[in-house]
């Protein structure tokens, strides 16, 4: 066996394996907007003690995102 020493990986490699190895086990990488102040209103409504109910608000995906942020600091 040979003692070779090998340069380090670049981020953008790194980045890159990681990214195959979440998409072989099944996950895709999505980004997405989120409305601040609709997603302040739904992190109020966990702290309010209010259910997951996000229909009629402005953006229901961020209203959401930030109940489930609030609930999972609980």
């Amino acid at each position: 066996m040979t003692d070779e020493v090998k340069p380090p990986r670049s981020a953008a490699a790194r980045q890159r394996d990681y990214k195959e190895r979440e998409r072989a086990a099944g996950y895709k990488l999505t980004a997405l907007w989120i409305h601040s102040e609709t997603e302040d209103e739904g992190k109020q409504a966990a702290r309010d003690g209010k259910p997951l109910k996000p229909m009629g608000t402005k953006d229901s995906l961020s209203w959401a995102a930030g109940w489930i942020t609030e609930k999972g600091k609980q």
